[in-house]
């Protein structure tokens, strides 16, 4: 029950938390996206802010296990007849039948920080492109400066907790390399804190 509350909020929140950040990662979610192609899998779909990004000749398979999270996402994509939102984890289109085997795009924004196990995700990844296939990657990542590096793993305990288990510690370029990818495109950039933008291919 504490769980669902805390869940509610963060959806209620998340949105009015995020504009100001967000109105400067939509110029790096557009140029990623439009390199979206064929059928597109996205990962963690939040409240649904890339949906209106997406060309109308892709077909999306989003998903996002937060009940709250997805109930904002489907009202974005009522008005999209491309994009179908399913109220689940990565890990279960296994098993779901309306989902194809592999996706010509799979997009990873603000994921990788969130997830219980990064590396079992991007084996996700790896596992469900297609070898021609793109990876569209946009997170945040552990700074490589020293102070600041140990500012956020000082306060990595106290702020997984609020940011619903963001993880400021992890270097999900790192491990999606490790996973098999190498980027055809990449660029490290501040906006406070590091972030990794991409296109990577397996």
């Amino acid at each position: 029950m504490i769980k669902k509350q805390y869940q509610k909020l963060v959806a209620w929140y998340y949105d009015p938390f995020m504009k100001g950040l967000e109105k400067t990662l939509k110029k790096y979610r557009k140029e990623l996206i439009k390199n979206a192609k064929g059928v597109v899998l996205e990962v963690g779909a939040g409240t649904g802010v890339n949906f209106d990004l997406y060309p109308s000749n892709v077909q999306v398979y989003a998903v996002e296990p937060s009940y709250p999270m997805y109930k904002r996402a489907l009202k974005r994509a009522q008005k999209k007849s491309n994009i179908r939102v399913f109220n689940m984890g990565i890990e279960n289109i296994y098993n779901h039948p309306a989902f194809p085997s592999q996706f010509d795009t799979i997009t990873s924004m603000l994921v990788l920080c969130t997830v219980a196990d990064e590396q079992k995700v991007a084996k996700i990844y790896y596992e469900k492109l297609k070898k021609d296939g793109n990876l569209l990657v946009l997170e945040h990542i552990h700074s490589t400066g020293k102070l600041y590096g140990k500012i956020q793993k000082i306060i990595n305990p106290l702020w997984k907790p609020l940011a619903d288990g963001c993880h400021l510690t992890r270097r999900q370029d790192i491990v999606l390399k490790e996973a098999g990818f190498q980027p055809i495109y990449e660029s490290f950039f501040t906006l406070g804190t590091d972030w990794y933008q991409a296109i990577m291919k397996k």
